[in-house]
């Protein structure tokens, strides 16, 4: 288990507290991209491009 947490650090570049921090930063994005996605489903007047805007966004990353 250990040896595939170090392999992973290793092939994404980054030490391991630097790679938990950076993927809950892109959780938290996927998570407010579910809220407004939701809360868009229910009133489309409300958050009419921020998911995609979103989506695209990371596509460029």
């Amino acid at each position: 288990m250990f040896n595939k947490i170090k392999k992973h650090l290793e092939v994404a570049n980054k030490g391991y507290f630097e790679h938990m921090f950076f993927a809950m930063k892109v959780g938290l994005k996927c998570l407010w991209s579910f809220v407004t996605a939701f809360v868009h489903a229910i009133n489309p007047a409300w958050f009419e491009y921020s998911t995609s805007k979103r989506i695209k966004r990371a596509e460029n990353c």
